[in-house]
């Protein structure tokens, strides 16, 4: 790897935040808590001097990234930041190969971590365009 491909990281102000957001009708009941929504958690790199202010600047990437359209069915719907799902701080520089995130499934037993994993051809099956119904 090219040294300028590397984002050196010594000061340990990168993070990894999940900006959760929510896609649904302008018009619905907000009293119904079980009705269905698309439900989205984008990873976003955010650069901050602290855990505190990673969160705010997730937070206001979200909120900017609220928009209201109008679908094939002519029904007026609305993506919704909902708030902040991880946040997680980079301890390497960011270069090919550098762990960026991370998950800490306790401690299970080897039948369950034997299943967590993919092979080549279900994570390509996974990761297929979509047909548009």
């Amino acid at each position: 790897m090219n040294s300028n491909e590397i984002i050196y990281n010594k000061n340990k102000n990168w993070f990894i935040v999940e900006i959760i957001e929510k896609c649904e009708p302008v018009n619905h009941d907000e009293n119904n808590d079980l009705r269905r929504v698309t439900t989205w958690g984008n990873h976003i790199l955010i650069k901050a001097d602290s855990v505190e202010k990673a969160f705010d600047k997730a937070v206001k990437i979200g909120k900017e990234g609220e928009y209201k359209f109008t679908n094939t069915d002519n029904l007026e719907m609305e993506w919704k930041f909902v708030g902040i799902g991880e946040l997680l701080p980079i301890h390497e520089d960011i270069e090919d190969g550098a762990e960026l995130m991370w998950n800490n499934y306790g401690f299970i037993s080897n039948r369950r971590t034997m299943k967590m994993s993919y092979k080549k051809s279900e994570i390509l099956e996974l990761l297929k365009p979509k047909k548009e119904k």
